[in-house]
């Protein structure tokens, strides 16, 4: 985004732009970084916790429970900026709550149709989804790091889940659409948050979120709670670790992070998940299994580490003198 200033001289004018920068948020790169890989860590918890939820309640019920405890949570912690709202703040959470809403309902749905396997599989192709829809939005060509870096998450990914796609059942289906989904919403989030608090505008989406999943819960299947103390450990664990913590983080950090290293990053989802499914359920990852999982992390470091050469090349490029315009 630019700021134009006009100034005159010598009967002539002179227009001068520059960069804008966001005051309310300071956050460097490195930092959002850093905490954008944070993000998978708790989503990867969702898994084995929505294996366990799913035994006695329905999809759009545990999306629904988990983002209203979510939203009460975090307008507790962040009232004085999450009341800051106005048309435009509001109308952008409703389509991002939306759309997390459906990513969440289908992913419940998915997993609970067809192997976790397939699952995991179709769920990360959002890796390679990204930086293609990106690239095609922005007319660019992805760089030559993300296309490598693509290339070994893939085969990553596909050695840790094992899938068979021989046959592609109707929760695999669904888990593919969840992937694109869950792709939109990556890039729609990051456009998003440019113009507007980033903090209200994550709050927001989790009550959108919350709403259309209860209004879904009440029309097709029933609103269901839990019925035993497990099961509300559950629901209130995917509330605060894996919606309040991961999508406030994740709407955070995005303008401040690339949507192709956002993408990267959540393709270690899957291995964070295999390593709390081990703990929580008892799954044991194989041998090849555990070769995917180095490959994913060494894809996710060629696509999103900058080389101090590279970035002492950018860095000289972009330090040029102001554009001027006589």
């Amino acid at each position: 985004r630019y700021i134009r200033f006009t100034t005159s001289k010598s009967g002539s004018r002179i227009l001068f732009t520059k960069p804008f920068c966001n005051k309310r948020s300071p956050m460097d790169r490195k930092k959002a970084i850093a905490l954008s890989f944070s993000v998978p860590v708790a989503w990867g918890f969702s898994y084995p916790l929505m294996k366990i939820g799913m035994d006695s309640m329905n999809a759009t019920s545990i999306v629904a429970l988990r983002c209203i405890i979510a939203f009460a949570a975090c307008l507790l912690l962040f009232h004085k900026r999450a009341f800051r709202i106005n048309r435009d703040l509001m109308v952008r959470a409703a389509i991002i709550g939306a759309i997390m809403a459906t990513e969440l309902t289908c992913m419940c749905l998915g997993s609970s149709l067809t192997s976790a396997s397939t699952a995991g599989f179709l769920q990360s192709l959002t890796v390679v989804i990204v930086p293609f829809a990106n690239a095609a939005l922005l007319r660019r060509a992805p760089e030559r790091k993300v296309l490598v870096g693509t290339a070994i998450v893939t085969c990553g990914m596909l050695l840790l889940s094992g899938a068979d796609f021989t046959s592609l059942n109707p929760g695999a289906l669904i888990m593919l659409l969840s992937a694109f989904v869950y792709a939109g919403h990556i890039i729609v989030a990051k456009r998003f948050v440019e113009d507007v608090d980033p903090l209200a505008l994550g709050v927001w989406q989790l009550g959108f979120g919350g709403l259309f999943s209860g209004i879904a819960a009440f029309t097709f299947g029933g609103f269901t709670l839990p019925g035993t103390p497990g099961e509300v450990v559950v629901v209130v664990a995917l509330a605060l670790i894996c919606s309040a913590y991961g999508f406030i983080t994740q709407t955070l950090v995005q303008p401040h992070v690339p949507a192709e290293t956002t993408g990267f990053a959540f393709s270690l989802e899957p291995v964070c998940s295999a390593v709390f499914s081990f703990f929580l359920v008892g799954e044991v990852l194989s041998p090849i299994a555990f070769f995917g999982a180095a490959l994913i992390l060494t894809g996710v470091m060629v696509a999103t580490v900058e080389l101090p050469r590279l970035r002492a090349h950018e860095q000289a490029r972009m330090a040029g003198a102001p554009e001027r315009v006589s």
